[in-house]
């Protein structure tokens, strides 16, 4: 393998859940302070993602999780938390933070297993252990999920920010009632690849606050 230049792009992957308003000040933080060194982004499944962190295809990675592997670092820098998307009209509207037990009354639009983890896993832990759903749908964006609740075909659970920023399409955020649920966005590095460019990208990444 060559040499890497600092001038050459960074090639990040991001995997499902990673807060999109977020990674885009970043970039434009980036391309502000930095715009020597520009960020090419890969949406990649999780699979994916750590894969060619590995084999040195990607410089860094955004994802949920926080257990990639014994090759890779993870860093935490954006916190959120699990949220529920409701339809405009619904009863669970009462609740200003709605109870689990009671959204297992309502069919649930969920995500699909694949293409969306680490999220989707971390939704389907937390549905074993605290309750049973009739399945609605799946979805692979927040886009479809969002459709489908705001037609009132069920609920879905989100990222609080992302959900509380589409109001505009007819759906409301509810917290979670009881202890809460963090989301946490990591990135993701190889140990073998420490670049000074990609350590600049963190320190920006962790002024950011969500």
């Amino acid at each position: 393998m060559h040499p890497r230049s600092d001038h050459q792009p960074l090639r990040i992957a991001v995997s499902f859940g990673v807060p999109w308003p977020t990674l885009a000040s970043l970039l434009a933080r980036q391309r502000a302070e930095e715009p020597q060194v520009p960020v090419r982004l890969c949406e990649v499944t999780l699979a994916e993602q750590l894969g060619g962190l590995e084999d040195g295809r990607y410089d860094g990675g955004l994802s949920l999780t926080d257990a990639p592997g014994s090759s890779l670092s993870a860093l935490p820098l954006w916190r959120d938390e699990l949220a529920l998307a409701v339809p405009a009209r619904s009863p669970l509207l009462a609740f200003s933070e709605v109870p689990l037990a009671e959204t297992a009354q309502y069919p649930l639009v969920r995500w699909c297993t694949q293409a969306c983890e680490p999220f989707s896993r971390l939704v389907d832990t937390l549905l074993r252990e605290h309750a049973s759903y009739s399945q609605a749908a799946y979805a692979r964006s927040y886009e479809l999920m969002a459709v489908l609740v705001a037609a009132g075909y069920g609920v879905g659970f989100g990222a609080k920010s992302r959900l509380a920023a589409s109001r505009k399409m007819d759906i409301v955020m509810r917290p979670l009632a009881g202890d809460r649920h963090p989301l946490t966005t990591y990135f993701l590095r190889a140990d073998s690849r420490m670049l000074a460019p990609v350590d600049r990208l963190i320190k920006r990444a962790q002024a950011i606050r969500i």
